[in-house]
């Protein structure tokens, strides 16, 4: 379980919103909500509240709305996410346990154990490569930035802040400046982690989950092995297979009712960043060369990869959900039934037909998560990109 989940229990845990499965002390959810609390409030009140009255007030064009919702747009969800793992703590928790005892069994066959293994390696692949990906594009977005600062700093302005926004003092004097440009890097960096550890804590139950519906595929196909004569072995067996698709869909229920309404604005978000963001760097392109450091347009084109990348997740595990839960029903077919007494075969047609029923994430129940809803999704983020740039040149054109 810690080489399955350990990465991510260290991120939810600098959020302070980790669902401890073992017993908690008083003194463990005090600091957890403290934590909480303080990294949601710094960054409500230096990125999100200030980013969005500047974008009420300072914005006069469409480039700088595109810019400010470009990043004001993330970070807002990403508090939101951090919001959502926090109020489905109990929930997560349940889920947790669940995942402990299935690793805790120790009448687990080898072949069982190798399956849950694969899934617990993908899993913390995933995590590990969007960690590494997030701490890329955080080093590209600051570098670009304190770039930008410092061309434009002088004795008397003391240059930008880390996202420009509109605060109630004077934050071109010390030590304002110091102590807001904090704030937005805690908030920045608080918020890039949120942002990227959701998801691969869905990834961690889902593909974990797809890891118990295989092994429930391998004792299906076992099941015609059992000695005919012996009716009590079979219906022992057959039993236990039930109960665990049962176990397996409540397992399911919980995750698709803790995410299903916020993987429903990611999609939305996902569709509007990748326009946004492509338009940004389109646009950028075209800009003399002086006014393009090359870690800006890095930080871009890791942008784009990184908002598609958490929503081919997505649908990625949603796909590998989909195929194991309808699995069931091709591996009773596939076991050796015709060897079976009559009497036993015909139990596995409820089983083939409780399993038509896929086990599903959606978004917002609306669509179940797929490839074919990723391929769908990128189409209609081209065709919004295209609308914006013609936009664009319409809005040149006038000039």
């Amino acid at each position: 379980m810690d080489f399955a989940i350990g990465w991510n229990r260290f991120n939810l845990s600098v959020l302070g919103v980790w669902p401890e499965p073992s017993k908690t002390t008083l003194l463990w959810r005090m600091t957890s909500a403290f934590i909480f609390w303080t990294s949601t409030s710094v960054t409500f009140l230096f990125i999100c509240a200030p980013q969005t009255a500047d974008l009420i007030l300072n914005s006069t064009n469409l480039d700088e709305v595109i810019e400010n919702l470009s990043i004001n747009i993330p970070i807002a969800f990403a508090v939101i996410k951090q919001i959502v793992l926090r109020y489905h703590g109990k929930a997560l928790k349940s889920l947790l346990v669940d995942i402990l005892h299935d690793w805790s069994q120790k009448d687990i066959l080898e072949p069982e154990r190798e399956l849950m293994l694969k899934n617990a390696k993908l899993s913390r692949g995933i995590s590990l490569f969007c960690s590494t990906l997030t701490y890329l594009m955080l080093t590209a977005f600051i570098s670009l930035q304190m770039y930008a600062n410092i061309a434009s700093a002088s004795e008397v302005d003391l240059g930008g802040l880390l996202h420009p926004a509109a605060f109630p003092y004077d934050t071109k004097k010390s030590p304002y400046f110091e102590i807001t440009w904090m704030g937005q890097f805690m908030g920045t960096v608080l918020t890039a982690i949120c942002y990227s550890c959701f998801d691969t804590f869905l990834a961690v139950f889902v593909l974990h989950l797809c890891g118990q519906l295989s092994i429930l595929r391998l004792n299906l196909t076992k099941l015609a092995e059992t000695d005919q004569k012996d009716i009590a072995a079979f219906q022992t067996k057959l039993g236990f297979i039930v109960n665990r698709h049962v176990q397996l869909h409540k397992f399911a229920i919980i995750v698709e009712n803790c995410f299903n309404l916020t993987l429903l604005v990611q999609t939305l978000i996902s569709t509007a960043m990748f326009c946004l963001t492509g338009y940004r760097m389109i646009t950028s392109v075209d800009a003399p060369e002086q006014d393009l450091p090359i870690v800006g347009l890095i930080f871009f084109v890791i942008h784009v990869i990184y908002t598609m990348l958490h929503l081919y997740i997505y649908c990625y595990v949603g796909e590998t959900l989909l195929i194991e839960s309808t699995g069931i029903a091709f591996s009773a077919y596939g076991c050796e039934w015709y060897n079976l007494p009559p009497k036993k075969a015909m139990c596995l047609m409820i089983v083939i037909y409780r399993a038509r029923v896929a086990f599903t994430i959606t978004a917002g129940k609306f669509s179940p998560f797929s490839l074919e809803l990723f391929g769908a999704i990128m189409k209609t983020s081209a065709g919004y990109l295209s609308v914006l740039l013609a936009m664009k040149d319409r809005l040149v054109e006038e000039q």
